[in-house]
């Protein structure tokens, strides 16, 4: 018994050994993520933005400075407005986000780049014009992932004016842990186009079940090309820090 018990505690500890010598194989070193980033501001430019893959690569926040760092976790879904080209920086040992940027009409922009446990690769994303309504430079985390929303008190409206495109995009949520509050009512945000009532998007109490980021698309009706959008946020219960995103689109 003692001898297997030797054997046993040597095992562990050679495991150990591999696990800490191998490590740098698996995760980068700041040497990488120092070049990486340094090849990103020598060839990115406006329209540019980052995605970590996975999106638990956080770390990739401290380094990054040249554009905006996103974090999505359904990349075939996730909007990127105002995105152009997408620099996706992954770890290839836990997974490559070629195939859901492929599935959603993505191409490359150039081959990919290996800085030791890191991999870089452009992608043009062929979205259509769009026209930013709310601030894009403000980051709140709704359901665990930073959004580019601007803070909205409930009870409060905000209205603002621009180009009126083909489609209005709005997306909104709970920031922070109060969106897992039990017992809360929905959230109601009552969109305007020119005054007259366009369509509502709720937003109920998060499940933890990644739909915390609540979307609502509809069509612009025909009219003035320069509109004013009105976002009327109301609830029972006014004290949840509350975040919306809009946008248009042609």
């Amino acid at each position: 018994m003692k001898r297997l018990a030797f054997w046993a505690l040597l095992a562990c500890g050679a495991g150990s050994l591999l696990f800490d010598l191998t490590l740098s194989s698996r995760l980068p070193r700041e040497g990488d993520w120092a070049e990486l980033a340094g090849v990103l501001r020598a060839e990115t430019g406006l329209g540019d933005a980052a995605q970590i893959w996975p999106a638990w690569a956080e770390e990739s926040r401290l380094y990054i400075d040249s554009m905006p760092v996103l974090a999505e976790e359904d990349l075939v879904n996730a909007d990127y407005p105002g995105v152009v080209r997408l620099w996706a920086v992954s770890l290839p040992r836990y997974g490559n986000p070629e195939k859901a940027l492929r599935e959603r009409g993505a191409t490359p922009a150039n081959e990919p780049r290996r800085f030791g446990a890191l991999q870089l690769q452009a992608w043009n994303l062929h979205a259509p014009e769009i026209a930013a309504l709310t601030d894009t430079n403000l980051l709140h985390e709704v359901d665990y992932v930073a959004r580019r929303c601007q803070q909205l008190r409930i009870g409060s409206t905000l209205t603002l004016r621009g180009p009126a495109l083909a489609m209005l995009h709005v997306r909104a949520g709970v920031i922070g842990e109060r969106a897992y509050d039990a017992g809360k009512p929905p959230i109601i945000v009552n969109v305007f186009a020119g005054g007259a009532p366009l369509a509502a998007l709720q937003v109920p109490r998060t499940e933890r079940d990644g739909t915390g980021w609540r979307r609502l698309d509809v069509p612009v009706p025909a009219g003035d090309p320069l509109r004013e959008f009105s976002f009327a946020v109301e609830s029972h219960d006014g004290a949840r820090p509350f975040c919306l995103q809009a946008w248009t689109s042609k």
